[in-house]
């Protein structure tokens, strides 16, 4: 009797240990499953978060790049109403297109500037511009007092990231007279990768 009971006991412990392993299992499962969703779920969540940012960095770019050239356009605009201001009065006191009268030579530009003024500066064609050829432009810094003057007047303001006007110079000489570059250390680049620095100018 004694050995029957300890049979049926030893049985319903076996039981037990077997629902305890089974529910363990499931335990176990269950943790699994929930990681490796969690797991996707968080790598789905990055992923839509890297596609916005990149979207809105390329909104970015594009409204950036936008603005610039909004603001070239009005700088260039102003400096062709300072000249014809200065050619029709003579007691107007400014030099030619609102500029400080001082040609810049090549230490005076930055080297990405430089480069891009090939597509207007290379007279021989050799793909390079000297010293001499970027004389002929006659390259100055704008006189910032006349230019705030103007541009107040135009009711212009400028809305780029740099707004700086020592950061911009004026084209004084030849067939791009009154045209406005941006000599500044802002990278003025678009979603091509194209950097602008002002009358479709880029590298």
């Amino acid at each position: 009797m004694q050995t029957k009971k300890l049979s049926v006991c030893t049985y319903h412990i076996n039981i037990v240990k077997n629902i305890l392993k089974k529910i363990n299992s499931i335990k176990k499962s269950t943790l699994l499953g929930i990681s490796i969703v969690s797991l996707l779920l968080f790598i789905f969540f990055t992923i839509i978060a890297d596609f916005y940012e990149t979207l809105n960095n390329a909104s970015n770019k594009n409204a950036a790049i936008s603005e610039f050239k909004l603001d070239i356009n009005r700088l260039s605009e102003t400096a062709g109403i300072i000249e014809e201001e200065r050619q029709s009065n003579y007691t107007y006191k400014t030099n030619l297109f609102g500029s400080d009268g001082n040609i810049i030579d090549n230490n005076g530009l930055s080297s990405d500037l430089i480069t891009a003024l090939v597509k207007i500066g290379d007279s021989n064609n050799d793909k390079n511009i000297s010293s001499e050829e970027l004389k002929t432009l006659k390259i100055m810094k704008l006189k910032p007092d006349a230019f705030r003057s103007e541009l107040k007047n135009l009711q212009y303001n400028l809305q780029s990231p740099d707004c700086n006007l020592n950061n911009y110079v004026v084209i004084t000489q030849g067939k791009y007279a009154g045209t406005i570059l941006y000599n500044g250390p802002i990278k003025f680049v678009d979603n091509d990768n194209k950097r602008y620095f002002g009358l479709e100018l880029y590298n």
